[in-house]
């Protein structure tokens, strides 16, 4: 089992304060660069990903990075990913909706909903291009691969999932935190449980292009 490199607990919430700081400063830079609306959201998208990639290959340790970025094709890690997209369907999604009803009862809808219903054509493909894929592999790298593989230098498995999952949830709208956070919690447990980010980002990418397929046919 690879052993993860301690660190303080200065030593990592500098470095996610940091980068977070940091995606706010790209976020302010991609609206000025890109003024077209389609482009903006997979810009800034693609582009986090790569950028948090780049940053995680440069300040983990080599083991570590060589863990985080391999997939064992195996039907074990396959289960492990049917599993967690049946637990968000059954379990976090019922629940995020009971959720809602009590502390939301007049909310309107997502966001990303009403973007959905505004596209049509082009706009729509890279839309739901954005958010099935694009979203998963960014997300995947800053919150399960960076936040969690930072806070499992300095904190047991289960605390560093649910405090990664609670910043994950802040990210979202508030109608979308509590969906957030308990898909975040499964993602971030196959994550700890494989080593890799990959499977934590094929569950994810596969429940997004649900959730896509559900807004767009239903």
């Amino acid at each position: 089992e690879l052993e993860i490199e301690s660190k303080s607990a200065f030593y990592v919430w500098s470095a996610i304060i940091s980068m977070l700081f940091g995606l706010f400063l790209l976020l302010i830079f991609s609206a000025t660069l890109i003024k077209n609306e389609d482009l903006f959201l997979p810009f800034f998208t693609i582009t986090t990903g790569i950028l948090v990639l780049i940053i995680i290959q440069n300040i983990f340790p080599k083991e570590e990075i060589n863990k985080l970025l391999t997939f064992e094709n195996k039907i074990d890690t396959w289960k492990l990913i049917g599993w967690v997209i049946l637990l968000d369907i059954f379990v976090v999604l019922p629940l995020h909706a009971a959720f809602t009803l009590i502390v939301f009862p007049d909310a309107e809808q997502q966001e990303v909903i009403n973007l959905f219903k505004e596209s049509s054509g082009i706009s729509l493909i890279i839309l739901a291009l954005t958010v099935s894929i694009f979203t998963p592999f960014a997300e995947e790298f800053l919150f399960r691969g960076f936040i969690l593989g930072m806070l499992l230098k300095r904190y047991s498995p289960v605390i560093s999932i649910v405090i990664s999952s609670f910043i994950f949830s802040i990210a979202h709208e508030p109608i979308a935190r509590a969906l957030a956070f308990g898909g975040g919690c499964l993602y971030g447990w196959i994550r700890v449980k494989t080593g890799s980010i990959y499977p934590s980002m094929i569950a994810h990418a596969l429940w997004n292009s649900f959730i896509t397929f559900v807004v767009i046919f239903a």
